[in-house]
This record gives C-alpha cells, sequence and structure tokens, in this order.
C-alpha cells in the first residue's frame, strides 16, 4: 500500500507537471485535482477532456491521467489501454509508467503471450530506471517490486532458467527476502 501511495503521489505530480509545463487548460489540472483528492469519477472526466485534445502532448498526458483514475478504480484493462495510447501519442516514458502498465497486466492477463507483454513492460522500466534516462527518479521499493515481478513473470512463462537467475540475482541485491528464498527453493527443484 506504502507503495501504491507514493507511485500515486509520483504520477499525480508528473501528470500535473506536464499539464502546468505545457500550457495545458483546466481539464488537466482539474483531472489532476481529483485524482489527488480520490474523486476517480471526475478524474476520468476531466482527463477524458483532456486526451480529446488536438494537441498531441495534451492528448497523451490526458491519457496518462485516464490510465491513473482507471487504475485507482480498479480497473486494470482501461487503465492498460490508456497507458498504451498515452505512449502510442509520445507521453514520457518512465519508469513508473512501465511499472503501472505492468501492474495492470498482472491483473489482467492470463496466458503466455499475455505475460510476455507484461515482462517486456518490466524490463522496458528497469532499462530506464538503469539508464537513468526516464526524466525521474524511480523509487527503490518500486524497482525491487518489479525485480520481484519480472521472476513471477519468468514463471507463468515456464521459462524455469530464467526464473532461478533472476531470482539469484534479486536476493543477492535483498538477502532477507524470505518469500523469494522460498520462491527460490521451489525454483531448485524445476
Amino acid at each position: 500500500m506504502k507503495i501504491k501511495r507514493r507511485l500515486m503521489f509520483t504520477a499525480a505530480v508528473c501528470i500535473s507537471a506536464a499539464g502546468i509545463l505545457g500550457g495545458c487548460a483546466n481539464p488537466q489540472k482539474e483531472g489532476t485535482a481529483a485524482l489527488e483528492e480520490g474523486n476517480y469519477e471526475e478524474a476520468l472526466t476531466q482527463f477524458q477532456k483532456a486526451s480529446e485534445s488536438d494537441d498531441r502532448e495534451k492528448s497523451a498526458e490526458g491519457y496518462r491521467g485516464l490510465g491513473m483514475a482507471y487504475y485507482e478504480s480498479g480497473e486494470y484493462g482501461k487503465a492498460l489501454e490508456a497507458f498504451q495510447q498515452a505512449v502510442d501519442l509520445g507521453a514520457a516514458e518512465t519508469v513508473q509508467l512501465y511499472h503501472l502498465m505492468a501492474a495492470c497486466g498482472m491483473q489482467i492477463w492470463e496466458d503466455e503471450e499475455d505475460y510476455r507483454a507484461v515482462l517486456d513492460d518490466i524490463q522496458t522500466g528497469l532499462a530506464l530506471a538503469e539508464i537513468g534516462d526516464s526524466g525521474e527518479a524511480p523509487d527503490g521499493d518500486m524497482i525491487r517490486e518489479m525485480k520481484y515481478n519480472e521472476i513471477i513473470c519468468y514463471e507463468k512463462l515456464a521459462d524455469w532458467e530464467n526464473a532461478r537467475q533472476k531470482a539469484e540475482e534479486y536476493l543477492s541485491e535483498y538477502p532477507d527476502d524470505q518469500a523469494v528464498q522460498k520462491e527460490a527453493e521451489f525454483l531448485k527443484t524445476r
């Protein structure tokens, strides 16, 4: 829950900054305020208006805001679609954005092809964190969660070798994580 709260704050600040720096009209600002207040219905209304802008950048940020509002409402499929639309329109690609996309995917996907997409999102986010080129500093807990989810994705794909390798890498960074210690033991049997 702590990670989610920090992620929400970071995303809201990014949406707000994009709107302010981009000279965005009221829907962006009002959507951000509604999102911060937990009024997701109003946030959806305002971000929908922003997403309909003729300005590609404003539209992309509107979709990013829609994704956040849908995510917070537990509508992960719609959130993922909105985030993808934001990326397609040229929204800033950040660790946080790819973390959210992966988190949504893990909530809704069920088959191998879907987990490959989640894994791609995780790896893109981790690569952005590694090169430090995402425009915003990623939260250490978020990176840890992404690395954990990477292990889970490999397991879902029945790619035991990569799952074992990622579990070992994870434990070298976070040796006290008992859940992954147990997971690593399980992976030794595969």
